[in-house]
């Protein structure tokens, strides 16, 4: 796996190799960031389920000023780091090994505030809208949440009132659903 833009183009990172765990392949991440173009530079971006932290690392690789990774599991972090300190970003990043909800009460309660979200957790936890809800607290105003999810899945937009969805993009058997705190 590798980095596809910015100023570690072309750097390769290491995988976790899990079966639990799904990499985002290199050409949905760049549609990802051509989706989200400039409002990645400057932002406070949280890499929540990060496996790898691809979608973290290529965050602070285009421009984002921090990144905060978080996943559960030791092995998950211990390759999140090895790449941070593989492309220096140790001084940017923020690394939580925590359950997802331990994650979110420790950035609410240390009053972090973020403007990009990349939610990507195991499909079976089906949990998209009490994150998102969950996360509430920390979003500044106009913050983006940056959903992967298989494509059959459906967010029900009555259970996040706070978000209005944006746009969805379908990517072989995944989906890619873009929402803005209002």
């Amino acid at each position: 796996m590798r980095i596809v833009g910015g100023k570690n183009r072309s750097r390769i990172i290491k995988m976790v190799p899990s079966d639990d765990t799904r990499e985002t392949s290199d050409k949905v991440r760049q549609a990802v960031f051509n989706t989200l173009d400039n409002d990645i530079i400057d932002a406070q971006v949280l890499d929540l389920f990060a496996g790898s932290g691809a979608y973290g690392l290529e965050a602070l690789s285009r421009g984002a000023k921090f990144c905060t990774f978080n996943d559960a599991k030791p092995l998950a972090i211990k390759i999140i780091k090895e790449n941070i300190s593989t492309l220096k970003e140790e001084s940017n990043t923020l690394v939580i090994q925590k359950d997802y909800n331990d994650a979110i009460d420790k950035i609410i309660r240390e009053s972090m505030k973020l403007d990009i979200i990349f939610l990507d957790p195991p499909y079976k936890l089906d949990i998209y809208e009490d994150v998102m809800n969950r996360l509430i607290p920390a979003l500044n105003e106009g913050a983006i949440i940056v959903a992967e999810m298989i494509k059959e899945r459906v967010i029900e937009l009555e259970r996040i009132p706070e978000f209005e969805f944006s746009k969805e993009r379908i990517y072989g058997t995944k989906k890619i659903n873009y929402f803005i705190k209002k």
